[in-house]
């Protein structure tokens, strides 16, 4: 309003040229401030400074305390809720508040990765070997009896469905995804849904077979044991044998389209 009026004063009447870079400068101005603001607000959430389930204030508190514009305080929340770090209550007591951290963005960001990339199976087996591995160490260092149970009853269904190809897939992808519960480290359980889909894939293929399938289920008794007796040493290195295993039956098969090594390291 301000500076339409200096602008009659000037001219007569506004300019709508000059009005229309205003406008698109001031856009920008409070994209910027928003994309700061949602990012220094970030930060405090991870960080923990502003604890789970507390409120964030409201609109006119944010706006005074970061100096800004209620639009620009509008946009950063609107970015914080899309990433699942608050959610608004309703009522006289509402407003937004701190949300429990979501998996959903992690999985999703992931997913779309490993779409629109180009992976070999061995790839696949690469990434399992670091974070199973390492899931199993930490669900050995702190066993909880509840996860321990849950994984016991999947690896009875994979029992169960050895010769059930379609059966133990399922329950084969459920058992790895336990493993990662266990560990209680949900990063672990993020990056082994985002990458459930390829997994299933990769244990449907005909190398695959009954006999396979029996091993696999008497070394997931061995990681089990392993975790349940407190051992991540023995978690550790039973989890890599397994993967390896996988890793042997894998490297013949190119089942995802990849440019040729050799072409690669030219």
């Amino acid at each position: 309003m301000l500076i339409t009026k200096e602008l009659k004063a000037v001219s007569g009447e506004p300019k709508a040229p000059i009005l229309k870079q205003l406008h698109q400068e001031a856009r920008r101005e409070s994209s910027t401030v928003s994309h700061t603001l949602a990012g220094r607000l970030q930060s405090a959430i991870l960080a923990g400074d502003i604890p789970v389930g507390s409120s964030l204030g409201s609109e006119r508190y944010l706006m005074t305390k970061y100096d800004c514009s209620r639009a620009s305080v509008r946009e950063a929340l609107r970015v914080l809720r899309g990433q699942g770090l608050i959610e608004v209550k309703r009522g006289r007591k509402g407003g937004w508040f701190i949300s429990n951290p979501s998996q959903d963005p992690i999985v999703q960001s992931l997913d779309r990765l490993i779409q629109g990339e180009a992976f070999r199976w061995i790839d696949l087996v690469n990434a399992r070997e670091a974070i199973e591995a390492a899931a199993a160490v930490q669900a050995a260092q702190f066993p909880d009896e509840e996860k321990l149970a849950k994984l016991r009853e999947v690896n009875e269904e994979c029992e169960r469905s050895v010769h059930d190809m379609e059966a133990f897939v399922d329950a084969n992808l459920r058992w790895h995804l336990a493993l990662a519960e266990a560990s209680g480290n949900p990063l672990f359980v993020a990056f082994l849904t985002s990458i459930s889909k390829a997994m299933h894939l990769a244990t449907e293929l005909e190398e695959f077979d009954a006999s396979v399938r029996k091993a696999v289920v008497g070394i997931h008794w061995q990681i089990y044991n392993a975790i349940r007796d407190g051992d991540p040493a023995a978690a550790q290195r039973r989890t890599l044998r397994h993967l390896g295993a996988y890793r042997v039956k894998l490297e013949t098969v190119e089942a995802l389209p990849v440019p040729d090594q050799a072409d690669a390291d030219d």
